[in-house]
Formats: C-alpha cells, sequence, structure tokens
C-alpha cells in the first residue's frame, strides 16, 4: 500500500491512496458481507436472527422497520454499503493528509537509498583504489560528499569524523560482494 517516489533526487515512500482504500473496500465489504450473511440466511431459511438488523435500520432513521420482504433486505445492503463507502473515505482522506503533511514537511516515511553499483554489484569499468587525498579537503567538501553519498548522521558530525565516515563508506563499497567472491 505504499510506492516509492523520487523528490529532489531523495527516494522516499508514501501511502498509495488509490491502493489502500481499494484494500479498504474489499476488507470492509468482505466483512459485511459475511454479517449480512449471517443475519439474511437465517431469515431466509427461518425467520430467525434479525432483531438485530431491525433494530439498527430503527437506531439509524427508519422508524419502524421490518426485514420481511427481499425489498428491505436490500435496503439493508445498500446502507451497509453506504457505510463501507463512508468509512473509506474517511481513512483514505487520513492517508491523503499524511501524504500531504508529510510531504510539507520533509517529515515522509524516507527509504535509504542506495548508489546504483552497490545494488546491481558492477563497478566502473576503471575502478583502481581510491586515494584518500580527496579526504582532506574542507568541512564544506567532506559534508557535501558526505551528503552525495547519504551518510547518515552528517549534520552533527565533526571534519573528523566526516573523514572516518566516508572512508568507512568507501571500504564496503569497494570490498567485493561474497556472491562474486564464491563464484570465482
Amino acid at each position: 500500500m505504499t510506492r516509492e517516489l523520487y523528490r529532489d533526487g531523495e527516494r522516499i515512500r508514501e501511502f498509495d491512496v488509490r491502493s489502500a482504500a481499494t484494500v479498504m473496500t474489499a476488507f470492509i465489504g468482505a466483512l459485511f458481507l459475511v454479517f449480512f450473511l449471517a443475519a439474511f440466511l437465517p431469515w431466509l431459511l427461518s425467520k430467525g436472527m434479525t432483531a438485530a438488523v431491525e433494530g439498527l435500520m430503527n437506531r439509524i432513521g427508519f422508524g419502524t422497520f421490518h426485514a420481511n420482504t427481499i425489498w428491505s433486505w436490500l435496503l439493508v445492503l445498500a446502507m451497509f454499503a453506504v457505510f463501507t463507502a463512508f468509512i473509506v473515505v474517511i481513512a483514505t482522506g487520513i492517508l491523503a493528509l499524511y501524504n500531504l503533511l508529510s510531504e510539507r514537511t520533509g517529515m515522509g516515511m524516507s527509504v535509504e537509498t542506495r548508489v546504483p553499483e552497490l545494488v546491481s554489484g558492477r563497478r566502473a569499468a576503471i575502478a583502481g583504489p581510491e586515494d584518500d587525498t580527496e579526504l582532506d579537503g574542507s568541512f564544506d567538501e567532506l559534508y557535501a560528499e558526505a551528503q552525495r553519498r547519504n551518510i547518515r548522521g552528517r549534520s552533527t558530525m565533526s571534519k573528523d569524523e566526516l573523514q572516518k565516515a566516508l572512508r568507512r563508506r568507501r571500504r564496503t563499497a569497494t570490498r567485493p560482494r561474497a556472491s562474486r567472491a564464491r563464484r570465482a
């Protein structure tokens, strides 16, 4: 019921409102259908167990409702379909509001992005050992590199911590994957 989107180069996850509404409609509809059949079938077979349905219909404004014809049962079916739609609209509205607020505040469900080379297991054609001279830059350069490599907690790190985190990230990025080592 969620989907991944890319906004401003960041991969985020948000509720897919349409699929959430579909799932909720199916679930609530199936639940109602079970209860409807549990009340309708006894009436159909022996006119029993309909007092609860009649009482509920009386409570929601149908005065002296009696479930004694097929048309009255179709009215019950229609009222519960309206109730199901009402609940789905409310829940879908809440999810849509969450998506809107999380998009505006930046507090959405974020997904860790991965470097495509790591996901695919491929390396660049010329992949020599990287030297650490790049890590001797200014704090702003290191921070920009940490941001590019999506290092968590970078906003609270000192220059030395940024250098260490970048070195660790490089080591894990250049380490051969276990699946390639097994094939060799």
